[in-house]
């Protein structure tokens, strides 16, 4: 699978990151970094973020399977569908928590206006809380 992977070896910051549940609603991923490593199987790729949990659950009520878009900065941008991700348990308002993510397929890299235009129509969700 590292054939799709454009990156060597290391941790990367993505600009912007954000969990998709279909093209109308969305949350944002904090501090979102990706991590390519190389091994045995070839190079990998997986990634962590903080999220707001009680947001995480709103989302999934939206829709089961969400995708991960990221944007790595220029013409770094990528589209996850529906990776594999692991979280604390935690739903208290306000509360954020690390994820953890890893694709089950290879990322798609999307065209900045698609992006742009995709991110310009989706609702990202906020709690009052803040």
């Amino acid at each position: 699978m590292d054939e799709w992977i454009p990156f060597a070896e290391g941790r990367y910051l993505a600009e912007r990151a954000v969990l998709l549940a279909d093209e109308e609603t969305a949350m944002e991923i904090e501090e979102a970094i990706i991590e390519v490593s190389e091994g045995q199987g070839g190079r990998r790729l997986q990634g962590r973020g903080r999220v707001r949990n009680a947001l995480l659950v709103r989302l999934l009520d939206e829709g089961d399977d969400v995708d991960l878009l990221l944007d790595l900065g220029g013409e770094f941008k990528y589209r996850l569908r529906r990776p594999d991700i692991q979280g604390g348990k935690v739903f208290t308002p306000g509360i954020k928590s690390f994820i953890q993510f890893r694709p089950r397929q290879p990322w798609e890299q999307v065209p900045e206006a698609e992006f742009n235009s995709l991110m310009s129509r989706v609702r990202i969700l906020s709690d009052a809380a803040g």
